[in-house]
């Protein structure tokens, strides 16, 4: 993988836009927060766009974490859907990333989520390991075809396979099925972490950056995709 003092200089000059998008306590706030603070401590410009909508059910939004600690780039709070394309350009720094978080996936009108898929270069799926989440890849799918159906931007999309035991068959499991579903699934894999220092108890503190974790892995593994087009 590039090594990150070397990736501003190979992101284009207005920036690249990443999505994290996935079923409600996925782990996609979680794992945005903790790339973020990477990003940050390596010198990439970088910002947070939460595009969780009031009243969705999640444990607690990209923002309001941002706003408790230091993250280590600034967030900003979700615009009006109609909105969200152009607040994304104009907050993406020059040879830098704009990472939007989103609440739970839902496909039907009025949802964010369309807009956020048209806005971005780089969609991520965050999927734990169950038989019921490759339900929710195909209407993934099912909106990314729509957008090239009307016309419209549709970005490239990778799966994050999340809150999964490392002692478990059922990550190699799904990682076979999606993979044999023609779905790209990406070499980092983010572990259940349960513990009082873990992942899952991670919000309202500030991220841990350690070099060689899961979330370092991520934060260059994605770095290296956007960076090659």
């Amino acid at each position: 993988m590039a090594t990150s003092p070397d990736t501003p200089a190979d992101l284009p000059p207005d920036g690249v836009r990443i999505a994290f998008v996935g079923k409600g306590g996925s782990g996609k706030s979680t794992t945005a927060a903790h790339v973020l603070a990477h990003w940050g401590k390596d010198g990439i410009p970088c910002i947070g766009l939460d595009a969780d909508r009031p009243g969705d059910e999640e444990d607690g939004s990209l923002y309001t974490w941002a706003n408790a600690v230091d993250i280590g780039a600034p967030v900003y709070p979700a615009p009006a859907v109609s909105h969200v394309a152009r607040e994304a350009a104009r907050l993406t720094p020059p040879n830098g990333i704009a990472l939007l978080d989103t609440g739970a996936w839902e496909r039907r009108d009025g949802s964010p989520h369309a807009a956020v898929l048209a806005a971005v270069n780089l969609a991520v799926l965050c999927l734990p390991p169950t038989r019921m989440e490759l339900e929710r890849a195909g209407s993934v799918l099912g909106t990314l075809e729509h957008l090239r159906s009307i016309g419209a931007h549709a970005p490239r999309l990778v799966v994050l396979q999340t809150l999964v035991n490392p002692s478990a068959r059922s990550g190699g499991t799904t990682r076979e099925a999606l993979t044999g579903a023609g779905f790209t699934v990406l070499t980092t894999v983010i572990p259940r972490q349960d513990a009082h220092d873990g992942y899952a108890q991670a919000f309202g503190r500030p991220p841990r950056v350690i070099p060689g974790s899961p979330m370092d892995h991520l934060a260059r593994e994605l770095l290296d995709l956007v960076a090659a087009g």
